[in-house]
C-alpha cells in the first residue's frame, strides 16, 4: 500500500513522518529483545495459574486465603501505571532495562518464598515490572518501525505472550517434579536478566522519544497532559475499548475450563488437549491482525476482530458438541488474543510521543484494568440470573461488539495518520 499522488493514504491521510527510520538491523535486534520481553509475561501470567495448587499444599493455606493473595498480585497490574508512565519522563530505554531486571529478579526471589506472604510480595513487584515492560515495549515498537509494518511489529511482539504461555504449560509437567519443584519454574525467569547484559550496549533511545525531547528540553508534563486536547478526546474512548477487550478477554480465560467440565461434562484431557491445541493454532490471529492492520488499516481490522471475537466467545460458551466447543475454542483465541495488538496500534499511534506512554498508562494500566478486575465479579452476578456461566460470559462477550463501532465511527484511522511528537505540536494542529 503506497500514498496516492497527492502523498496522502488511501483515506486522505498524511503519511507518517517523523524521524528517519532505524536501520533493519536494529529493527531487528529490537524485535528480538522486546520479544524476548513480552514471552516473559505470558509465561509468567499462566505460571501462576499452574502453581497456585502446589503453592498452597508447600505453605498449607486455605482457599480463601490464598485468593486474597492473588487478587493482592492483581493489583500490580494497576500500579504499573507508573512504570509506564515514567517512560515520557525518564526515557523508554533506561525504564524498559529496568523493568526487565526488576521483572527477573523479582521472579527469582519468588522461588526462594519462605511462606504466602513472601510469595505474594514478590509475585506482586514482578508483575508491576512485567506490565511495564508489556506497555513500554509497545511504545517502543511503534516509535521506531516505519508506518508500513508498525502494526505487524506490534502483533508480532505481542504474540510472543501467547508462546510464552505454551511453553509455561508445557515445561511445567518437567519441572515440578524436580529437585526445585515449583520454585524451578520461577527460577527459569533469570532468563531476562542475560538478556539484558548481553544487549544493553545495543539498545539506544527511541528517535522520537529523544526528538521530542530535543524540541521540549526537559519540562516536566503535568500529571494530566495526557486528558488535554485535542488528543484527550480519545482517551476516553481508548479507555472505554480496554475496558471491554480487557472485559471479554479475562472472562473467556477465566470462565471456559469451568464451563466445560461443569456443563459440558469434558474430562481433563480433553481440557487440555483443546486448549494445547487452541493456543498453538490461535496464535496466528495476532500475525493475520497485524498484517491486516498494515494492509486495510486501524479501523477495518478492528471492527473485524472485535466483531469475530464476540462470535467466537458465543460459540465457545454456547456451543454443545465437542467438535463445535473446540471450534469455538480456537476462533476465541484467534480473535480475542487480536484484541490487544489491535487496541495497542490506536493507542500508540493516537498521541504525541511526549505523552504517549503515559496515555497508554491512563488507558490500557489504569482504566482498562477495570474490565480484568471486574469482569470476574460481573459474571458471577450474572450467572444466576441468565441461568449459568456460559450465558453469563457471552453477554460480557458482547462489549467488543461497541468497541468495534468506537472504533469504526469514532476513532480516526491511524494507519497513515502522521505520528506528531510534541503537545504543542498537537494543539496548535489542532489533530492527534
Amino acid at each position: 500500500m503506497v500514498p496516492n499522488e497527492a502523498g496522502l493514504g488511501p483515506e486522505g491521510l498524511a503519511p507518517a513522518t517523523g524521524p528517519e527510520a532505524a536501520p533493519r538491523s536494529y529493527l531487528r535486534l529490537l524485535l528480538i529483545l522486546l520479544s524476548t520481553a513480552t514471552f516473559f509475561e505470558g509465561y509468567d501470567f499462566l505460571l501462576i495459574n499452574l502453581v497456585l495448587p502446589l503453592v498452597q499444599k508447600d505453605f498449607g493455606v486455605s482457599t480463601k486465603v490464598l485468593g486474597l493473595g492473588v487478587s493482592a498480585i492483581a493489583v500490580g497490574a494497576l500500579v504499573a501505571f507508573f512504570v509506564v508512565r515514567a517512560g515520557d519522563r525518564l526515557g523508554r530505554r533506561p525504564v524498559l532495562q529496568v523493568t526487565i531486571f526488576a521483572y527477573a529478579v523479582f521472579t527469582a526471589l519468588t522461588a526462594l518464598s519462605r511462606g504466602l506472604m513472601d510469595f505474594v510480595a514478590w509475585q506482586f513487584l514482578a508483575r508491576v515490572f512485567l506490565v511495564g515492560e508489556w506497555g513500554l515495549a509497545t511504545v517502543m515498537v511503534a516509535e521506531e518501525f516505519p508506518e508500513d509494518s508498525r502494526g505487524s511489529a506490534i502483533a508480532l511482539v505481542q504474540s510472543m505472550a501467547a508462546l510464552g504461555a505454551v511453553a509455561a504449560g508445557a515445561l511445567f509437567p518437567l519441572v515440578e517434579k524436580g529437585s526445585f519443584g515449583w520454585r524451578g519454574m520461577y527460577l527459569v525467569g533469570l532468563v531476562p536478566v542475560v538478556l539484558v547484559g548481553i544487549f544493553r550496549g545495543r539498545l539506544h533511545e527511541t528517535t522520537r522519544w529523544q526528538r521530542a525531547r530535543d524540541l521540549t528540553g526537559d519540562r516536566s508534563r503535568s500529571f494530566l497532559a495526557a486528558w488535554r486536547r485535542p488528543h484527550g478526546r480519545h482517551l476516553i474512548w481508548m479507555a472505554v475499548i480496554w475496558i471491554f477487550v480487557y472485559a471479554t478477554y479475562t472472562a473467556d480465560q477465566t470462565f471456559w475450563v469451568l464451563h466445560v467440565v461443569d456443563d459440558r461434562g469434558w474430562s481433563a484431557r480433553m481440557v487440555s488437549l483443546a486448549v494445547s491445541f487452541a493456543y498453538l493454532l490461535g496464535v496466528s490471529g495476532f500475525w493475520v491482525a497485524g498484517k491486516t492492520m498494515d494492509v486495510i488499516g486501524r479501523r477495518k481490522t478492528a471492527a473485524i476482530f472485535l466483531s469475530g471475537g464476540a462470535l467466537a466467545t458465543a460459540l465457545a460458551f454456547q456451543a454443545r458438541s465437542v467438535p463445535a466447543i473446540a471450534f469455538g475454542l480456537f476462533a476465541q483465541t484467534f480473535f480475542v488474543g487480536a484484541f490487544l495488538p489491535v487496541s495497542s496500534a490506536f493507542t500508540a499511534e493516537l498521541f504525541p510521543t511526549e505523552v504517549r506512554a503515559s496515555a497508554a498508562a491512563w488507558a490500557n494500566n489504569l482504566l482498562g484494568r477495570l474490565g480484568m478486575i471486574g469482569a470476574p465479579a460481573v459474571v458471577g452476578l450474572l450467572a444466576g440470573p441468565t441461568g449459568g456461566v456460559g450465558n453469563a460470559v457471552t453477554l460480557v462477550g458482547l462489549g467488543p461488539v461497541a468497541a468495534a463501532a468506537i472504533c469504526l465511527f469514532i476513532l480516526p484511522e491511524t494507519r497513515w495518520r502522521r505520528m506528531i511528537d510534541t503537545v504543542d505540536e498537537a494543539e496548535r494542529d489542532g489533530a492527534v
